[in-house]
């Protein structure tokens, strides 16, 4: 039977890494036409799944198939690495609920949105997601020790992600971080982009009745034209985050509250293997987005593949 996790991490590491590092490099120039504050979230949102690529996809999961970094299974190394997983996919995962937050006070919180929608406001919740998610992740590197190590001829190896320990305060804990990702960001993200819609349907029917009045139907609309590059950003990014974390989800959500026999927990486990590497997808998947929906990132993006090959031309001549 062919083992699909040596081919699927390996190419989420081969795609993710470049994109990431791609999409980091594009936004961080300014000039694809986002405000200050969107370009925060979105360059927040690309080093973490860099960051996840490389903790997760490639010093875990790849590192498990071909052993490629034998001392990481060594404590204290895997402990910390374990932690780190955590650390990133919460980002990951909070950074969207962020931006998706921030989309959602500026398209329905017209009010609030010149407090809350500026460029410090958006570094002081990336800073703080950061740091809390690593605060938060820091039990970890104990429920890891206690749970997933041995000593074997004289050195203390980790066994993997081994079943965490049963006793109540783990338990609650466990629990604390499920609830935490995926369960609260998923809720959260349906729930304020349905807002959003709704805002946004309400909002076009009492424009076009004013714009009726006025006999002016067949004139641009400049407001709505300038909020739609973002909308369809918003909706881009968060449907492909709700895509690629279901599975995940409602296995999660399948697993806690029903009885399952044998066969019905080898289907459960077999629908989580997927739901992890699509999930991890999800790292690889941004970049794309924004080169289909943001014509000056595609500007961008190919005005920084065709560098080097005039630099070269540059060169030869």
């Amino acid at each position: 039977m062919v083992d699909y996790r040596k081919i699927c991490y390996p190419l989420i590491t081969i795609i993710g890494i470049p994109v990431n590092i791609a999409a980091i490099s594009i936004l961080c120039r300014g000039k694809c036409g986002l405000s200050k504050c969107v370009t925060h979230y979105l360059v927040a949102m690309a080093v973490a799944d860099l960051s996840v690529v490389v903790i997760e996809v490639l010093l875990y999961q790849i590192n498990e198939i071909f052993r490629v970094l034998p001392a990481l299974k060594y404590a204290p190394f895997c402990f910390v690495h374990y932690a780190l997983c955590n650390v990133t996919l919460d980002c990951s995962v909070w950074l969207m609920v962020a931006f998706t937050f921030d989309r959602f006070v500026a398209i329905c919180c017209t009010n609030f949105k010149s407090k809350y929608c500026t460029s410090k406001i958006a570094v002081a919740v990336i800073v703080t997601l950061c740091l809390g998610f690593t605060l938060k992740n820091i039990p970890f590197y104990f429920l890891y020790l206690e749970s997933s190590a041995a000593y074997v001829h004289g050195y203390l190896m980790c066994w993997g992600k081994q079943t965490l320990p049963t006793s109540e305060m783990f338990e609650v804990f466990y629990w604390f971080d499920r609830l935490l990702s995926p369960l609260l960001p998923f809720f959260f993200i349906v729930f304020l982009n349905a807002m959003t819609v709704k805002q946004i349907v309400i909002t076009s029917r009492v424009r076009r009745a004013l714009r009726g009045r006025s006999n002016s139907e067949n004139q641009r609309d400049p407001e709505m034209e300038n909020r739609r590059q973002s909308i369809i950003l918003l909706f881009t990014l968060s449907g492909s985050f709700l895509l690629c974390w279901m599975t995940t989800t409602l296995v999660f959500i399948l697993t806690q509250c029903l009885y399952t026999d044998m066969e019905t927990s080898i289907r459960l486990y077999q629908a989580q293997y997927v739901g992890t590497v699509v999930q991890l997808v999800s790292c690889c998947t941004n970049t794309f987005i924004y080169g289909v929906t943001q014509k000056k990132f595609r500007e961008q993006l190919k005005s920084a593949v065709i560098y080097p090959v005039i630099l070269v031309k540059g060169f030869l001549r």
